[in-house]
């Protein structure tokens, strides 16, 4: 019985420590994509290869992914759907080899922290989403 409540603790204490990384991804996911829109580099180096229409493709896509970010928060927060959180998660882990494609077609250098905001934040929402699936009863 006492293995059983110190496994439960270590479970909440995960699930909680998730939740906080995953509430800290999606502030940073939507901080770096509006300054990006906005024009800063603070987070991204725009100025390499974009220009043109093809810096404004990705600002496009910066702003998708803030208002479906947005959309899903506000979902999984008033329905408490922790499977819209995983599916965003793995649409983000997927949008990194779309990126992929999108520098191979275009042939252009992008920015690596892309990938790396991209891998971040769809392992939090996955990660998150995932544990919080999981029966809370342990069984």
């Amino acid at each position: 019985m006492n293995a059983r409540s110190v496994s439960s603790v270590s479970l909440n204490l995960l699930r909680l420590m998730l939740q906080v990384n995953f509430n800290a991804s999606v502030l940073f996911l939507l901080i770096a994509s509006v300054l990006s829109m906005a024009g800063s580099e603070l987070f991204f180096d725009n100025s390499s290869d974009l220009y043109g229409p093809l810096a404004n493709n990705l600002r496009l896509v910066l702003l998708y992914l803030c208002l479906v970010q947005l959309a899903v928060y506000g979902f999984y927060q008033m329905s408490n759907n922790y499977a819209a959180v995983v599916f965003l998660g793995a649409f983000l882990l997927i949008l990194i080899l779309s990126l992929e494609f999108y520098c191979t077609v275009n042939q252009i250098e992008i920015d690596p922290n892309y990938r790396q905001l991209l891998l971040y934040a769809g392992l939090s929402h996955v990660l998150y989403g995932g544990i919080c699936i999981l029966p809370k009863n342990g069984g």
